[in-house]
C-alpha cells in the first residue's frame, strides 16, 4: 500500500509543474487557464495539445493547481484569465466583485458513467451507508463535493448532518488519508474514484442519475465575445477528437498525469456527449439550488448570515450567448 500511495502522489503532483502552449495567438497575451488534476480537464488539455486552441486563433497557457481553493485564489487575485471550476466558484467570485462567467460545461452526469462518488477506505470497504452514520467523511467545503454530499443525502432521505464532514482542501491529501485508512470515506471525482476502488474501497453512492452539469469553465467576461466563442469551439473540437480517438485520449491523460499508468487499460473515459457538452450550461433551476446551498452555509446573504455576500443574478454568472 505504501508503494501504491507513493506512485499515486507522484502522478498527481506532477501536474503542478504546468505546461504552456507554443501557439501563435490572434491576441496580445496568452490566456492563462487554471486546472485541477481531474478527468474531464482532458477536454481543455486536448484542445491545447492537439492545437485546437491555436487553430481557433487562441494562445492558451495551462496552469495546474492542487486544490480548488488555490485555483480560486488565483482567480480572485486576477493572475489567471479563466479556470476549470464548478458553478459555486463563479457565483462567489461574481458576488465578490469579480467578472468571471461560466461559458462551457465539461461534465454532465450520465447514467452510463459516474464522475463523482462517495467511496470508503480499504479498511472500511464492508461498511454500508447506514454504517457511516456519525462517521467522518472528507470533503472540501464550499465546493462541488460538499454540495453533492447534500444532494446525495437528500436523495437517500437522510439528514444533512448524517456524517461528520471534515474540510480537507487538497485532493491528493484526501486520497492519502483515505487510502491509509485515516478516514472512513470521502467524496471525490474520477479518476481518483477509480483509484480508490482499485485499492479496495467501495463506492456507495455516485452521480449517474442526477441529470445535471457538474464541472464548467469560467472565463473573464471582459474578454471579447469572439474570444469566448473561439474557446467554446475549441472545446467542441476536443470533444470530437476524444470521442474519435479514445485510446489516444487515455494516453494523453496518462502523459498529463491525470491517471496513473496502471489505470490506463481499465479506466473508462467519461462520456463526452456533444448534445450536452460544452454548451448545456447550468439552468436557472440548478442555479437556484446552488444559491440556496451558499445561503445555507452563510457565504451569501440569507437567513444564516444577513451580512453575507450579495446574491448575484443568474445572467451575471452564466454566459448568455446572443447570435
Amino acid at each position: 500500500m505504501k508503494l501504491f500511495l507513493n506512485i499515486f502522489l507522484i502522478y498527481f503532483l506532477l501536474p503542478l509543474l504546468g505546461f504552456s502552449s507554443l501557439s501563435t495567438p490572434l491576441f496580445a497575451a496568452p490566456l492563462k487557464i487554471g486546472l485541477l488534476p481531474v478527468a474531464d480537464t482532458i477536454l481543455i488539455i486536448a484542445a491545447e495539445s492537439q492545437g485546437f486552441f491555436k487553430a481557433r486563433g487562441l494562445e492558451v497557457d495551462l496552469v495546474f493547481f492542487q486544490s480548488a481553493i488555490e485555483k480560486d485564489s488565483a482567480a480572485m487575485a486576477g493572475s489567471i484569465d479563466g479556470h476549470f471550476c464548478e458553478i459555486i466558484s463563479s457565483i462567489v467570485q461574481v458576488a465578490s466583485g469579480k467578472n468571471f462567467k461560466v461559458i462551457a460545461t465539461t461534465t454532465y452526469t450520465s447514467p452510463e458513467r459516474r464522475m463523482f462518488g462517495l467511496v470508503t477506505s480499504p479498511a472500511a470497504k464492508d461498511l454500508s451507508l447506514e454504517d457511516l452514520k456519525g462517521k467522518r467523511i472528507l470533503i472540501a467545503k464550499q465546493t462541488i463535493t460538499d454540495f453533492l454530499t447534500d444532494i446525495f443525502l437528500e436523495k437517500q432521505g437522510l439528514p444533512l448532518d448524517y456524517m461528520q464532514r471534515q474540510d480537507v482542501r487538497k485532493i491528493p491529501v484526501r486520497m492519502q488519508l483515505l487510502l491509509s485508512d485515516q478516514a472512513e470515506a470521502t467524496l471525490i471525482p474520477e479518476p481518483m474514484l477509480s483509484v480508490a476502488e482499485k485499492a479496495n474501497g467501495t463506492v456507495l453512492l455516485d452521480d449517474r442519475n442526477l441529470n445535471m452539469p457538474l464541472a464548467t469553465v469560467a472565463l473573464n467576461a471582459s474578454l471579447p465575445a469572439e474570444t469566448i466563442k473561439a474557446f467554446q469551439d475549441a472545446l467542441s473540437d476536443s470533444i470530437a477528437w476524444i470521442n474519435a480517438h479514445p485510446v489516444e485520449g487515455k494516453a494523453l491523460m496518462v502523459m498529463r498525469a491525470l491517471i496513473p499508468p496502471d489505470l490506463e487499460e481499465s479506466y473508462v473515459l467519461p462520456i463526452f456527449d456533444p448534445n450536452y457538452l460544452p454548451m448545456k450550461l447550468p439552468d436557472k433551476e440548478l442555479y437556484d439550488k446552488y444559491i440556496a446551498y451558499l445561503q445555507k452555509i452563510g457565504v451569501l446573504k440569507g437567513q444564516a448570515n444577513p451580512e453575507g455576500l450579495p446574491v448575484p443574478a443568474y445572467e451575471d454568472v452564466v454566459y448568455i450567448h446572443h447570435d
